[in-house]
Order: C-alpha cells, then sequence, then structure tokens
C-alpha cells in the first residue's frame, strides 16, 4: 500500500481568517519586533525589519487583501514575523515577512485533507480551503511579492 503524500505546512493566525503555507516558503518564524516605519508607503506595507543582517519588509496580508481593512495586533507578545523566501525576483526581493497574530502552527497533513471552499478569492489568494473546520487562505505569493517590489521602487 502506498502511503500517502505528506505535505508540512503553517498555519498562520490572521485576525480574521488563517492563511496556510507551505513550510518549504518559509526561512524562519521568529518573535514579533519594532519595524522601522517608511514614509511615502502603503498602509499594509509595515515597515522593514532587520534580520540577519538584512532589511526584510514586512506585510499586512489583511491590509493588502482587503482595501479598508486595518491592522492591530491582539499582543505583541504573542505576535510573530514569518520570514518568506522570495520566490519571484529572489534578487531584488529575497526575503519578506508576513505578521501572525500567534505562533504558526506546524502541521503535517495530506493533500486529501485539503477542501476546495469554493469561495471568491481575492488578488491576495489563490484559492480558499478548509482544513479539519477552518478555512484558511492560499496566499498568491506571486501577487504579494510583485506589490512589496512596486512599493519599494515607489
Amino acid at each position: 500500500m502506498v502511503e500517502p503524500e505528506q505535505l508540512q505546512v503553517h498555519v498562520l493566525t490572521m485576525q480574521k481568517q488563517g492563511v496556510i503555507i507551505p513550510a518549504d516558503s518559509i526561512a524562519e518564524i521568529i518573535p514579533y519586533e519594532p519595524l522601522q516605519r517608511i514614509e511615502d508607503t502603503p498602509d499594509w506595507f509595515l515597515g522593514l525589519l532587520g534580520w540577519r543582517g538584512v532589511q526584510v519588509p514586512v506585510v499586512s496580508f489583511e491590509m493588502l487583501t482587503a482595501e479598508r481593512a486595518s491592522f492591530s495586533l491582539v499582543s505583541v507578545a504573542s505576535a510573530s514575523l514569518v520570514i518568506m523566501r522570495g520566490v519571484a525576483d529572489q534578487n531584488a526581493l529575497p526575503f519578506y515577512a508576513l505578521v501572525s497574530q500567534t505562533q504558526p502552527q506546524h502541521q503535517e497533513i495530506t493533500p486529501e485533507m485539503l477542501f476546495e471552499t469554493g469561495e471568491a478569492v481575492e488578488k491576495t489568494e489563490v484559492s480558499k480551503v478548509r482544513l479539519h473546520n477552518d478555512v484558511l487562505s492560499v496566499p498568491n505569493l506571486d501577487y504579494i511579492e510583485a506589490a512589496l517590489l512596486n512599493a519599494l521602487i515607489q
């Protein structure tokens, strides 16, 4: 009998709906720390994080997704910064970070555990899936990276 393929993922807690990300897209998860705010950037661009000698831009997934969303942390003490590996243009954007309200949960799942919801998706999402009892966004990493690069150029 063939064992089902195991997927390593992290589920990030957001203000409204969680996000599921493949573990191999993540370079590191660190506790939230203050960011250097950059003038004349969109609201969803929260600032820069000094990480391992690199300036890493930090994104609010919720604010980039919904035009009228706001960003707030339930608790700075429990929030995390999820350092993502850039995929589209690693020279221009080797890393960026997403904010999670809590420490992301590592899970080992099989593709059969994910069910498409059929819900409408936003420009920042590839799809919405159900995992156990939760509806999660599958982020469009190419879109997020393009938006970041565009904000950094301006």
